[in-house]
């Protein structure tokens, strides 16, 4: 979201919510994740500034950019808690690009079951159940590129 001009033109003003499209139906069946919650709030956010500012928005996916910078300070904030090895850096970047277990392996030259090894350990860090999960989470914190 690129403003081509101050939203206030002083500190006090504020932006007013609709409180009822923050409200959030949970259902007990369905896991609930507060990056979801968060994604909600984010999005509400974005369409009430693109909505109230319209004429001074130049917009292009601001949902998104708005939602990944929401939920962004809890992945930092794993990161630190549990930093990753450089060695575990350079496989969450490949994961990023993209490469699969067998790829990786070639590109540092390592095994395949060192791969897997660096993998778990990086899911374990991040805390997140899958590979894509932990590509995810490693762009929007910044360990990937």
């Amino acid at each position: 979201m690129v403003f081509t001009q101050p939203l206030t033109k002083n500190k006090f003003e504020y932006l007013e919510l609709p409180t009822q499209e923050l409200s959030i139906q949970i259902n007990p069946s369905e896991n609930f994740s507060v990056d979801h919650a968060l994604i909600h709030v984010a999005q509400t956010v974005a369409q009430t500034l693109k909505h109230t500012y319209s004429a001074q928005v130049e917009c292009c996916n601001y949902t998104q950019t708005i939602s990944i910078r929401a939920i962004e300070p809890e992945y930092k904030h794993l990161v630190c808690t549990e930093p990753l090895t450089a060695r575990e850096l350079e496989v969450v970047q490949l994961i990023a690009n993209g490469d699969k277990n067998f790829i990786i392996a070639q590109k540092l030259h390592i095994t395949v079951a060192t791969v897997k090894t660096h993998v778990r350990n990086i899911l374990k860090k991040l805390c997140v159940n899958d590979r894509t999960q932990a590509a995810i989470r490693a762009l929007r914190s910044g360990l990937a590129h």
